[in-house]
């Protein structure tokens, strides 16, 4: 990220910046202590929005994006846990054996440690699908565990015992 300081003198500071994905940003910190942000659109001279803060508003934005409030998991860490972790989408044809069932009675998470968290049925999505959620052939469903877990379901799925 690239920050440019100029002073302006009888008004306080004005920063320039700049992501390092290309986007314009200028803050003005007044004298009197509120803010001003004003962010620019890729290729314009005049600002598309702007957006003024008190002194107190502009710190408490400062603690959030400073990380007080929230702390994300860090890249390495991320990566550690993807390493582990599956997520499949898988189809359910007509022959499947859990056709017809609700999540409830085909016990996937206990016959296979793979949990279903999604369910894609005639272009739309079901996130978080309830236990009474039945399982129609033709359904995409969306499949997270470990490797191991999601092979199971993969063999439960099409009809054989998981593993």
């Amino acid at each position: 990220m690239d920050v440019r300081e100029h002073d302006l003198p009888g008004v306080g500071k004005k920063f320039a910046v700049t992501t390092n994905d290309g986007d314009r940003m200028t803050i003005i910190i007044h004298n009197s202590g509120h803010r001003e942000i004003y962010h620019f659109e890729r290729g314009e001279d005049y600002p598309a929005y702007a957006v003024r803060m008190e002194d107190a508003e502009a710190r408490k934005l400062g603690a959030i994006l400073g990380g007080a409030f929230f702390q994300p998991v860090v890249a390495e860490s991320m990566e550690m846990v993807f390493d582990q972790l599956s997520v499949e989408w898988m189809k359910v044809t007509a022959a499947s054996p859990l056709v017809g069932r609700s999540l409830l009675e085909a016990a996937v998470r206990e016959r296979t440690g793979a949990s279903i968290i999604a369910v894609l049925r005639a272009g739309k999505a079901i996130p978080n699908p309830q236990p009474d959620e039945r399982i129609a052939a033709g359904d995409t469903l969306m499949v997270v565990g470990d490797r191991e877990q999601v092979g199971r379901f993969g063999d439960l799925l099409r009809g054989g015992q998981p593993a």
